[in-house]
């Protein structure tokens, strides 16, 4: 089973989380989401905020890659997972709130990102898969 630790739950609170896509025909695509948050031991979620090319990539694809870093440290996780794109309920409302608050438009949808891998990125550890 995939567990969140509680360093890899500071980080991804602290940092800038990296998601990583890739439509049907396999083009890669990343940016930068700094919405990411936990939802449990073995759940990230996101707000997509613009609909474009990430949200475009999940609706055909939902696999996804999260990357996030401590520059200072080097020390880093990616999460793999599959995702269901949420657009109404109390996910989605929690994301329209926040990002409300923000001053920000509402997002497209909830990203909810079920995990299944969680990879060290670390320069000492560099793909090594954790759990």
């Amino acid at each position: 089973m995939v567990v969140i630790t509680a360093e890899m739950k500071a980080l991804i609170k602290a940092g800038l989380c990296m998601v990583a896509t890739a439509g049907k025909e396999g083009y890669p695509n990343i940016g930068p989401k700094g919405s990411v948050m936990v939802l449990d031991d073995s759940t990230l979620a996101f707000g997509e905020l613009v609909g474009g090319r990430t949200y475009a990539n999940l609706k055909e694809n939902p696999r996804v890659a999260i990357a996030v870093v401590d520059p200072k440290t080097r020390v880093g996780y990616r999460f793999v997972g599959t995702v269901q794109l949420e657009t109404e309920g109390s996910l989605y409302d929690k994301f329209a709130e926040r990002f409300e608050k923000m001053k920000l438009p509402r997002p497209v949808a909830a990203v909810k990102v079920a995990l299944e891998a969680i990879y060290d990125v670390s320069v000492k550890n560099a793909g090594k898969k954790i759990s």
